[in-house]
């Protein structure tokens, strides 16, 4: 009789609804090179702060850039005073101005909230033909058991892309929600050709984390980027790396001993993602 881990039968699971979904598109998809056959710790996902503290206006973290590529190779975030967007990929951390610039930032700058892990896809598909990000997002909540958590890496060409990047607060720190209103910059790029990096997560991190897609992008050549909001692609790579676990690190800033945290502010969340 043949037995399997739990991973490995995770794994395979995820594989075969993936598969039927894409594969019912058009797509090819690709097996992973191996599949694990224990859970390491590589296959979790660490978090610096929790995103209602980002909300409430906690503004400043004391985690460093390079702690940071220490749990993961693969993430996203923000910086401190919010100014600009966070994004790791392959361990180098990159941050989105409001400008739109893009700038590889060093070890000794901190972050206010991220989200990394080290990234190993389980899966990779492929995707030939036009596509729109609700779309494709509604495909994968179809396809993809609702209570996992999976970080996202795509790649590919970009005809049109909505993205944003905030500008750096002043003390004394507003609510998120009332500095992108004044402070959120928007870029409509067409015609690009880069990487998005995010993840899924379910409903019931609510409050520690975004529930749903969260999605950075970064152009090959460095030079445009920013939180997603919209986009549309006619070619594009799909890795999905199905995350075991996570752990929190609570903000280590004494501004997040000083917040209020009672309050609901999943509609604010709404509103600015």
């Amino acid at each position: 009789m043949t037995t399997y881990s739990t991973a490995a039968a995770k794994n395979n699971v995820l594989t075969i609804l993936l598969g039927g979904f894409f594969l019912m598109q058009g797509c090819t998809p690709k097996q992973p090179a191996e599949t694990a056959n224990t859970t390491s710790a590589t296959d979790f996902m660490y978090q610096y702060s929790i995103i209602d503290a980002l909300l409430a206006g906690v503004f400043d973290g004391n985690l460093t850039l390079g702690q940071l590529k220490t749990k993961g190779d693969f993430g996203i975030g923000t910086f401190n005073r919010v100014d600009g967007e966070l994004i790791v990929d392959q361990g180098t951390v990159y941050k989105v101005s409001a400008d739109g610039s893009i700038h590889e930032m060093p070890d000794t700058d901190s972050t206010s909230i991220a989200f990394v892990k080290f990234f190993k896809a389980d899966s990779t598909y492929t995707i030939k033909g036009t596509t729109t990000l609700d779309q494709l997002e509604k495909d994968l909540m179809a396809a993809l058991p609702a209570n996992e958590l999976y970080a996202i890496r795509m790649k590919g060409d970009f005809p049109k892309l909505t993205a944003r990047a905030p500008g750096a607060a002043k003390k004394p720190y507003p609510s998120l929600k009332d500095h992108l209103a004044k402070e959120q910059y928007l870029f409509n790029l067409t015609n690009t050709r880069g990487v998005v990096i995010g993840f899924l997560l379910p409903g019931y991190l609510a409050k520690v984390n975004v529930p749903g897609f969260h999605f950075h992008y970064l152009t090959d050549d460095h030079k445009a980027g920013g939180h997603i909001f919209d986009f549309t692609t006619n070619n594009l790579t799909v890795e999905i790396d199905k995350i075991q676990g996570y752990s929190v690190e609570l903000n280590t800033n004494a501004d997040f001993d000083k917040v209020s945290l009672d309050k609901d502010r999943q509609e604010e969340l709404k509103k600015i993602e």
